[in-house]
């Protein structure tokens, strides 16, 4: 058995990067301790290596997945990599490699750390993903709508083929404030965006007009004597109440 030697791999962030971690795992003699994104560098003692990319490498992992474990795991793991936590592809990385050995019986070993791990975390992406497609809100802007949100996953692209389906005949983004990511649909293309550096136009003097009718009604229709700001907070996290309207002293 070949010695290997501990080090930090460094990838572009997406999902094809991280099948070219799996690859050169497999086909050099390094030991990642980690698994992190360029922008997230910080000094270390352990040396940085470089994971560039490729097409052929990743096609040759993802068939592997495909064939070894299953089809449902190819998924599933793109869906882990929009999860929070820097950790997480050092997780991916070893349910690739103990998949292998196991097939697709591994998302049940439910008591291996890394399996549940990433399940645990799989489960928080679909629920958060799940609350932000009722509380997206949107405003007027121009020519089209633009809502902020502020998920601590990477949600915008599991939420934006529901928008572009509901919103089919209108210009609009989304904006995740917290990871920096933009969707943006014109009617006719859509794309999935980086946005590091956005500035949003502002909310238009005919919107908040219709923002306060909206906080109106809302303040109207709510019935005092049932007022239970702990029950409201379990089922509308308090981070997400500044991106409210009816939340807000407008």
């Amino acid at each position: 058995m070949r010695q290997r030697t501990d080090v930090i791999f460094v990838y572009d962030g997406s999902f094809d990067g991280f099948l070219c971690c799996v690859y050169e795992y497999y086909y050099s003699s390094f030991n990642p301790v980690e698994i992190i994104c360029e922008e997230d560098i910080e000094s270390s003692f352990f040396q940085f290596v470089t994971i560039t990319t490729d097409s052929f490498k990743a096609n040759k992992v993802r068939t592997a997945i495909d064939e070894k474990i299953s089809k449902y795991t190819v998924r599933f793991l793109q869906e882990c990599i929009l999860c929070y936590g820097r950790e997480k592809e050092y997780h991916m990385l070893w349910y690739v490699i103990k998949g292998f050995k196991k097939g697709s019986g591994i998302y049940y070993m439910v008591e291996d750390k890394d399996v549940d791990w990433l399940r645990k975390a799989h489960r928080h992406l679909q629920r958060e993903k799940h609350l932000y497609l009722g509380i997206a809100r949107f405003y007027k802007a121009g020519d089209g709508y633009i809502s902020v949100i502020k998920p601590k996953n990477r949600i915008v692209p599991l939420i934006a083929h529901h928008f572009t389906q509901r919103f089919a005949n209108q210009n609009f983004m989304i904006y995740d404030a917290a990871n920096k990511q933009a969707f943006m649909y014109n009617q006719k293309q859509a794309v999935v965006v980086q946005a590091d550096n956005i500035e949003l136009p502002p909310v238009e003097e005919d919107e908040k007009d219709m923002q306060k009718l909206w906080k109106l009604f809302y303040d109207t229709i709510a019935i005092k004597e049932r007022y239970n700001p702990r029950c409201r907070m379990n089922f509308m996290p308090k981070r997400t109440w500044d991106m409210l309207p009816e939340m807000k002293d407008l």
